[in-house]
């Protein structure tokens, strides 16, 4: 099986390459990898699409955005190489239209995230960074029908760049005991305790990219406080095992939900 996986942040000077001079996305990946998630899996990078020149992610990114991301799913699903697409990022740039254009299976961080908590529990919070994106995301998730067990939206209050320009300027290894990492840790791990005593949230999805990158770090910190039962996803995780499912059953987008002017067995009415 082989993915293809794109998002809108690649551009971005401050956070397109690690220390090793790899594309962020690709510790990620190698996380999966390391779990034995991707087993007969390859996964492509696409480093994105442009974005503007704006420290923040809200509604003004996302609507520039989503052209360019609906390009992208056009162009890998016309392929024949790919078996299905993934797209990372909270923001969700294209979500309809390229469910409606793609040819092939393709999966988005947030939507797959949502999913997973639902199936494994009844209440989940989202960790993000900056109260727009917060805002957008959980209008996302209202639209696809989780509303109801969304029982927060909290946030670390540092650009997805800033941290971005943080942690991938250092070594995974030396994270966890640099200064400003563990400020960040603190106030991650503040929220994920508001998350689960204050919002009775039974499992916590990790949003924005930067703080997948922390994913081992905020659960070593859970478990000893004394959280090891709270479950934690992370969203590109879950889009990548999204994909999988779609293409092992296959299936794709059902062209009913998502039609153009061709659709042939048109409803009677909506």
């Amino acid at each position: 099986m082989r993915l293809i996986n794109i998002g809108p942040y690649g551009n971005a000077k401050s956070a397109n390459k690690d220390t090793t001079g790899k594309p962020i996305i690709e510790e990620l990946i190698d996380n999966m990898r390391r779990r034995g998630q991707l087993k007969g899996v390859e996964i492509d990078t696409d480093t994105g699409t442009t974005i503007p020149a704006k420290d923040g992610r809200d509604d003004d990114v996302l609507a520039h955005i989503n052209v360019g991301v609906i390009e992208k799913i056009r162009e890998y699903s016309a392929m024949n190489k790919y078996d299905a697409i993934v797209c990372r990022g909270s923001l969700e740039p294209g979500f309809h239209a390229g469910r409606q254009i793609s040819k092939i299976p393709v999966a988005f961080a947030l939507h797959s995230a949502v999913h997973v908590a639902s199936l494994i529990g009844n209440k989940f919070s989202l960790l993000d960074v900056t109260d727009p994106l917060a805002h957008i995301a959980r209008r996302h998730v209202e639209e696809y029908g989780f509303g109801h067990k969304l029982v927060s939206v909290r946030r670390v209050d540092c650009s997805s760049l800033a941290m971005g320009s943080l942690l991938y300027s250092r070594k995974k290894v030396d994270r966890a005991n640099d200064p400003q990492v563990k400020e960040l840790l603190d106030v991650a791990m503040v929220q994920c305790v508001a998350a689960i005593e204050k919002d009775m949230a039974d499992t916590i999805i990790i949003g924005c990219i930067p703080l997948q990158y922390l994913e081992d770090e905020i659960r070593q910190r859970l478990d000893a406080a004394g959280y090891g039962e709270i479950q934690i996803i992370c969203e590109f995780a879950a889009a990548v095992e999204m994909a999988q499912v779609m293409v092992n059953m296959k299936l794709t987008q059902a062209p009913r939900a998502y039609p153009g002017d061709d659709l042939r067995a048109k409803p009677e009415y909506r």
